[in-house]
């Protein structure tokens, strides 16, 4: 039996991390796809000369959309159907699905896959593209193709926009600069040995989900003496990782919340990086102020 990938668009770009010179080849493996779509909320007939190989990770834009074009550190919405390359048959699709997937167009798509941020970045919306990944011995996968089309794009907020909640006495303080960056205050008391979790602003969008894949802005800092290491803001762009990829203080402390919530964090080691032997931050309360930008 094949086994494929979760119909995931995000999870197969990140297996498949290329330069920006594999694929896009008119006369490459792709040259053969045609897609046709009808009505919308229905799935488009996907033709190709079978079986669908290659060696590289191939990526093409088969039609161009009429919309607006896709711009760097915007959300591109997606719908999508994967396919056998093998027989053609379609295994699953979300152009009838309730909602697609999302894809942030930024300096983390580009450091993930920057194949698919050149081909997204300035895509028109209503533009199909396909997308083949090969075989995978190591993960155990056949050859994975996904046909999918950009089917709106908006601007990714750059802040936390939620109402105001009042901060909690004795917890650090946070004071917020022009542009939204946090500078926090950590009291001159003895750290928490539990989990501190607050609400500095209260969004009214999604709930996050444990499982979900989040967009934020972000200052750290030490509890022990105030100094950040590591910060977004610093960076110059929100960040996007799966809430199942980060210390347990941020998952435990996320899920629940609310897009467009701020909220701060402090995390005793125990649920950071105390476990971790060697790390630099293994015996360090780490307090945080994450604004939740977005969530799918």
């Amino acid at each position: 039996m094949r086994k494929v990938l979760a119909i995931s668009l995000s999870a197969l770009v990140f297996l498949s991390a290329c330069s920006s010179d594999a694929g896009n080849d008119n006369n490459g493996p792709l040259s053969s796809v045609k897609i046709e779509r009808g009505e919308e909320g229905t799935a488009p007939t996907i033709g190709f000369d079978k079986p669908l190989t290659a060696d590289e990770p191939e990526l093409e834009r088969i039609n161009d959309g009429d919309g607006e074009e896709v711009a760097e550190g915007q959300t591109a919405s997606i719908r999508l159907a994967a396919v056998d390359p093998e027989k053609g048959d379609t295994l699953q699709e979300t152009y009838t699905a309730e909602q697609g997937e999302d894809l942030v167009v930024d300096e983390t798509l580009k450091q993930g896959n920057e194949q698919m941020y050149s081909a997204l970045l300035g895509a028109p919306v209503g533009s199909d593209f396909a997308f083949f990944v090969p075989a995978n011995e190591e993960a155990g996968t056949t050859g994975q193709f996904i046909v999918f089309t950009v089917t709106d794009v908006r601007d990714v907020p750059t802040r936390a926009w939620g109402s105001d909640v009042a901060p909690v006495e004795g917890s650090p303080s946070v004071t917020l600069d022009d542009d939204g960056k946090p500078t926090i205050t950590v009291p001159k008391t003895d750290a928490p040995t539990e989990l501190v979790v607050q609400d500095l602003k209260k969004g009214d969008g999604k709930v996050v989900e444990a499982d979900d894949s989040v967009t934020v802005q972000y200052e750290g800092v030490k509890w022990s003496d105030g100094s950040t290491f590591d910060s977004s803001w610093s960076r110059g762009t929100p960040a996007s990782f799966g809430l199942d990829q980060v210390i347990p203080a941020w998952t435990d402390g996320l899920a629940g919340k609310t897009v467009g919530s701020q909220v701060l964090i402090v995390a005793p080691p125990a649920t950071a990086y105390g476990t971790t032997d060697g790390h630099e931050l293994q015996n360090e309360t780490l307090v945080f102020v994450v604004d939740i930008l977005d969530a799918k």
